[in-house]
């Protein structure tokens, strides 16, 4: 049996360490901002929240779908993030699929 090396060890624990880490943080945001009232611990003290275009508090399906797709506006050079820039709404790619928007509280 031919043990494994230390870099493949590392590569592996990163990977996990990653997936678990992003798994932690897709809870965690779902969590807060349906049952917080649109807030995370890091919105409520920067004085923002989530919203759903409708004005109401996100339920757990609308601040799911945002958490799970903060992946695709990451993915391309965190461009996603960035189109809040130049949109008229101020949406990232995840506030655009999970119809909502981020205001001041």
């Amino acid at each position: 049996m031919k043990k494994a090396g230390f870099w493949r060890r590392w590569v592996a624990l990163v990977i996990d360490l990653f997936l678990s880490l992003g798994f932690l943080l897709i809870v965690y945001e779902t969590i807060l901002l349906s049952q917080w009232n649109g807030y995370t611990i890091g919105k409520k003290i920067m004085g923002i929240k989530v919203v759903r275009t409708d004005g109401k508090t996100p339920d757990w399906i609308h601040a799911f779908v945002r958490s799970i797709s903060r992946w695709l506006s990451a993915l391309p050079l965190e461009l996603g993030y960035f189109w809040m820039l130049w949109d008229k709404d101020s949406q990232t790619w995840h506030d655009k699929l999970a119809d909502t928007y981020v205001v001041e509280a």
